[in-house]
């Protein structure tokens, strides 16, 4: 089973959930409603995998591993563009999430990208529980395995620019994650996050870096 930071993950159960810090008592109530966890961008140290607990408010975020023989299911968010979760979801289809997501699906598949949402859209997508409010980001994971021109991410960006919600999109490189919007100003360096932290780099999918800090 391939792993990737934004995959969701269907617990077994949540005894063997090893915090980094105190684990708060809203944890469990959450993963008692929904036992799901997200992976981390961390490295996967003694067959235990990096995930984070989220709450029901901004401010309820726990950092933790598990064990991988604990996983009952895994949820890729390219999965949930592929059946096109948000069309059948009651709750998004009353807010101005829906019109934008329809909008950046077809942006990104016209560019031929592959592609999900993440965050709270994609946390309420893969487990039923409302999630998203009319102030949420749109968060995006966009694969790019290989170089993307800087011409065809601002090609993206001005359409996806009008859409009525914020949208924040990462590019995942198979050196770590780069932020769209910054990528498209064509800076000398951007920042790359990778699994051993944050570095400053003139190409996201070449292994030259400078680390920050």
């Amino acid at each position: 089973m391939e792993l990737n930071p934004h995959d969701l993950l269907k617990l077994r159960d949540f005894d063997d959930l090893m915090g980094i810090s105190t684990k708060p008592q809203w944890v469990d109530e959450v993963l008692e409603h929904s036992p799901l966890v997200v992976v981390r961008r961390s490295p996967f140290k003694n067959d235990r995998v990096p995930v984070g607990v989220r709450g029901k408010t901004r401010d309820q975020r726990f950092a933790a591993t598990i064990l991988s023989n604990n996983i009952a299911k895994q949820i890729t968010p390219e999965e949930l563009t592929a059946n096109k979760v948000w069309r059948t979801n009651k709750h998004i289809r009353e807010t101005e999430m829906f019109s934008a997501i329809e909008l950046v699906d077809n942006v990104l598949a016209a560019s031929g990208l592959n592609w999900g949402p993440t965050g709270s859209l994609g946390f309420e997508l893969a487990s039923g529980m409302p999630t998203i409010t009319n102030t949420s980001d749109l968060d995006i994971v966009v694969r790019v395995p290989n170089f993307l021109s800087t011409k065809i991410a601002q090609q993206i960006v001005e359409k996806i620019t009008k859409v009525s919600v914020k949208v924040d999109i990462q590019l995942e490189t198979p050196n770590g994650s780069v932020a769209l919007f910054e990528y498209v100003r064509g800076n000398s360096k951007v920042l790359l996050r990778t699994i051993n932290g944050p570095c400053l780099v003139t190409d996201p999918w070449t292994q030259e870096k400078k680390l920050e800090g």
